[in-house]
């Protein structure tokens, strides 16, 4: 893991180039809207997400869409300054860069599109979950891992304490 670390503007820039390069096959490839099953329970569907996570705050219009571009770019800077200037663990690097990434990714499809494209699509028979895409799928991990690494320490300081 320890490379990755070492490069990680080459890791974030090749996470950004796969969210990029994605998005840019579906729209070629797909009109909004429309399906094409992989796989049982996953399919490929086009859709136009303006909202946040789970299409959260979608109604906002377009100074709805600049007050959460700005909001992302705020949040996106401080999580930058983070990763480049401050001492993180493995797991709080990877989780930066994952979250960073993956933050990046849906902030240029916000700016330059004024949505963000969604096409992941898995469901199981009634039951389907939101429609995503790589950048979505980056941030969630990073987070998990970032919990994960938060919990390790915790447990980490327990049995310090017992110890002492």
């Amino acid at each position: 893991m320890s490379f990755l670390l070492q490069n990680k503007i080459i890791f974030l820039i090749a996470l950004l180039i796969a969210d990029q390069v994605s998005k840019l096959l579906v729209l070629k490839n797909l009109s909004l809207g429309q399906s094409i099953s992989l796989f049982p329970y996953f399919d490929l569907t086009l859709v136009f997400n303006t909202g946040v996570a789970f299409s959260l705050f979608s109604e906002g219009g377009n100074l709805g869409r600049w007050i959460l571009v700005l909001l992302v770019l705020l949040v996106i800077l401080y999580l930058a300054y983070v990763l480049l200037k401050e001492t993180l663990n493995d797991f709080e690097s990877l989780s930066l860069l994952l979250i960073l990434s993956g933050g990046i990714g849906n902030l240029v499809d916000r700016t330059f599109r004024g949505h963000v494209i969604d096409f992941i699509h898995i469901y199981y028979e009634n039951y389907s979950f939101y429609v995503f895409n790589f950048a979505d799928t980056y941030i969630t991990i990073g987070v998990i891992i970032y919990l994960i690494g938060m919990i390790d320490q915790y447990k980490n300081k327990q049995n310090e304490n017992k110890t002492s």
